[in-house]
């Protein structure tokens, strides 16, 4: 069994699906690039994709990664959990590891945890995922057997797929034309049946009862972006701690190598930040709880919300929003 499909994204501009439906078994669209940040959604997500629901064209998605650390991957993966919640997805969710610029600042082992970040983080909200490169990175730095339990979409341009290891996408090249689409695009051949694949195994909530889960947010840091001209050092001082903090917190090899747009956790002391970390009260918390999951004190956290808790540090209910 195989189907005939294309990956489309905003450089493929504004899609006639119309006529593009009749051309296709299927469509993999790009809802975004890099960590989960509203202005790096793709800007054609929405349009296509509710294109492709109105007229039942099956489809999933991919994301572009961009990530250097297991914590921008898992990022990156929430940002596609939130694109994908309003739509049902007869294809997988793939993880686009192609970026040269990041490939090969990261080691093998590096690459291979941020997979399994991503995948294992799309797997617990209940959704097919697989991981996308061409075939030399499947073949070096994505080869590790780690990797082998999730399905692979191989990108080698051509008349033939030379990939050893089980795979269910081959996309054979990006010169491709298609009736509704200006210009070239990306061509797939799928060799598992998706659709019938997912259905069977109950995933991607194709069931509209079924509630998608929450997945649970890891403790929360204060944050900082890297901007032009930034170096550790200015940035401890600004913040009131030291390089090697934000070394180890951040799990930095070279200190004197960081990048603008970089995501840098600061540690919960600091004396500033992008914005105060929000935590919502659960059914069972105490402040002490609660400040061992953010690795400070109860008092700290009840000085700050003195003012919503009252004179009684233990009277806390659940839904209350606590500044840490």
């Amino acid at each position: 069994m195989e189907k005939k499909g294309i990956d489309v994204s905003v450089h493929q501009g504004d899609i006639d699906w119309n006529v593009v439906k009749d051309n296709i078994d299927f469509a993999i669209i790009r809802c975004g690039y890099g960590i989960d940040k509203v202005d790096q959604d793709d800007k054609k997500y929405y349009v296509n994709a509710k294109q492709c629901t109105k007229l039942k064209i099956p489809f999933g998605v991919y994301l572009y990664s961009y990530a250097r650390s297991k914590e921008e991957a898992r990022s990156e993966a929430k940002h596609v959990l939130r694109l994908v919640k309003e739509f049902k997805l007869e294809y997988p969710i793939y993880y686009d590891v192609e970026s040269n610029l990041y490939i090969d600042q990261n080691s093998m082992e590096t690459l291979t945890s941020m997979c399994e970040t991503f995948c294992n983080t799309i797997e617990e909200a209940g959704y097919y995922v697989g991981i996308y490169s061409n075939l030399a990175m499947f073949q070096t730095k994505l080869s590790s057997p780690r990797l082998d339990k999730y399905d692979k979409w191989v990108a080698q341009w051509g008349q033939n797929i030379t990939y050893q290891k089980p795979f269910g996408m081959w996309q054979y090249t990006s010169d491709g034309k298609i009736n509704g689409i200006k210009g070239r695009v990306d061509l797939n051949i799928a060799y598992y049946d998706y659709p019938k694949l997912i259905r069977e195994n109950k995933l991607n909530h194709l069931d509209s009862n079924v509630e998608i889960p929450i997945i649970p947010e890891k403790p929360k840091y204060p944050t900082y972006t890297v901007k032009a001209g930034d170096n550790l050092t200015k940035i401890a001082k600004t913040y009131g701690t030291t390089v090697n903090v934000l070394v180890q917190l951040n799990q930095i090899k070279n200190p004197n190598l960081i990048y603008p747009g970089q995501v840098l956790k600061l540690p919960t002391n600091s004396s500033q930040g992008n914005q105060p970390t929000i935590y919502i009260v659960k059914s069972g918390d105490n402040l002490s709880k609660i400040a061992n999951q953010f690795n400070t004190t109860w008092q700290a956290i009840y000085i700050k919300n003195k003012s919503l808790i009252g004179s009684n540090p233990n009277k806390i209910y659940p839904g209350m929003k606590l500044v840490i």
